[in-house]
């Protein structure tokens, strides 16, 4: 029976954790992982909340949000107070010890010199009421997410001026792509250890798909998706080979029982469009597009409508685009255009409006002007399909704007019809919202 290697994850930072706390002069433990390990980090604090577990510890998680350094503090004794409560009004199985915590907190306790003091003072008090031999360590973990660097080094520093209680030991979470506490750690180098977890959570992913069954197609082709996908974010280009033809090979064999592979081979050429998107090798990445954009038109008729269709537009503006930075004009807008019908036909209005807007864009960029501004009123006219949550969340706007002082647009839309509609859709304001869209959103 082969091994989880999430459970086998867990359990070595665990060790680890275990260890740290431990050390001699340690009280804040700062695990310092990866962006791709905060799943696992937040699996693991819930391991150590679990009450029916072996842990030698008694741990608290706090998630109060960072306020003040003046506030944080006493939000912090107030969740501890309410968890406290609650634990009280717990009902429990009966094979699982329970007592009730006679403890309060005292809110009174005031250092104008330390804002820390009524923190400290209180989870002093509340692990010798716990543990009172001090042989059990009180872990606190304090997920101060909100906190910039200079806070969170102003507030733990006050904390470590404190005397601490010396069963107690304080747990942080810190990411390698962020290190809000580096300074923390530099300057407290005996009270503040870091725990680097070294998860490798590609192996982890890869390992649990390879728990499969190799002999089931749906099995084998995740595996290889998994592997393809680790080997596209750590640009490793030989094993993106490798797993994009396993992968393929699978696919290209069910779809002939199972036309829903389909989608499967569109999926596999979207991610190498997109890997070779990151070399800047546009001509492959128009090959693997154009490829994605076939496998797309073979599911109409042969899938349900919403899904082939979008998938004929999805690929279709993806290839667009890739002729867009290309400036191949006339081969981009063809392609918004198959992408505009597909999205006509599966009546999804939201996408209509963005092809519509790159229709327009790309007749504008190759000198069509009327042409351009054809597909801007068509785009103009679905309003009357859009709430307004969606026209405000879409390119809607930056249609309307490129026909608000258009002379041409008074032909067809006068003036007054488009105030009469606009201010049904957005309120009197709607120049406002119209005008500002660009300036915060990012258009081609």
């Amino acid at each position: 029976m082969q091994n989880n290697p999430i459970q086998e994850r867990i359990d070595t930072l665990y060790n680890k954790w275990k260890s740290a706390i431990n050390k001699k002069d340690v009280k804040i433990v700062r695990i310092l992982s990866e962006h791709d390990e905060q799943d696992m980090i937040a699996s693991f604090f819930k391991y150590l909340l679990d009450v029916e577990g072996q842990q030698e510890e008694f741990v608290f998680v706090l998630n109060s949000p960072f306020s003040t350094l003046e506030s944080f503090g006493n939000e912090l004794i107030k969740e501890i107070e309410e968890e406290v409560n609650n634990w009280n009004k717990a009902t429990m199985p009966d094979d699982i010890p329970f007592e009730k915590i006679e403890w309060n907190p005292n809110y009174t306790i005031d250092n104008k010199k330390n804002h820390a003091q009524l923190f400290v003072s209180n989870v002093n008090s509340f692990a010798k009421y716990l543990f009172p031999a001090k042989g059990t360590k009180v872990c606190f973990i304090i997920l101060m997410d909100e906190a910039d660097k200079k806070e969170a080094y102003q507030w733990f520093s006050s904390v470590l001026d404190l005397n601490i209680e010396p069963h107690i030991v304080f747990g942080v979470t810190d990411t390698k792509d962020f290190k809000l506490y580096d300074k923390l750690a530099d300057t407290f180098h005996k009270e503040v250890f870091t725990l680097v977890p070294n998860l490798d959570m590609d192996g982890a992913t890869e390992s649990l798909a390879a728990m499969g069954d190799m002999n089931k197609p749906n099995d084998k082709f995740r595996m290889h998706l998994v592997k393809l996908m680790n080997a596209v974010k750590n640009r490793k280009p030989n094993l993106v080979d490798i797993n994009a033809k396993e992968c393929l090979t699978i696919a290209t064999k069910e779809v002939e029982k199972d036309p829903n592979w389909l989608a499967q081979i569109v999926t596999i050429y979207t991610i190498l469009y997109n890997d070779q998107i990151g070399y800047k090798d546009y001509k492959k990445a128009i090959f693997f597009a154009s490829k994605a954009t076939e496998a797309a038109l073979l599911t109409v008729n042969l899938l349900n409508d919403d899904i082939s269709y979008r998938l004929v537009g999805q690929t279709h503006i993806g290839l667009g685009s890739l002729h867009s930075l290309r400036g191949n004009w006339n081969d981009a807008l063809q392609n918004f255009v198959v992408a505009k019908e597909a999205y006509i036909k599966c009546e999804d209005f939201l996408m209509q409006i963005e092809s519509f807007r790159l229709c327009g864009w790309a007749a504008a960029e190759k000198g069509d002007v009327k042409l351009a501004n054809q597909y801007y009123i068509e785009g103009y006219q679905l309003y009357p399909n859009l709430s307004q949550e969606i026209a405000v969340n879409s390119t809607f706007p930056y249609i309307v704007k490129k026909l608000m002082y258009n002379n041409d647009r008074e032909k067809i839309i006068s003036n007054i019809q488009m105030n009469k509609d606009m201010t049904t859709l957005f309120g009197e304001d709607w120049k406002e919202i119209v005008d500002s869209y660009g300036k915060i959103n990012s258009v081609a």
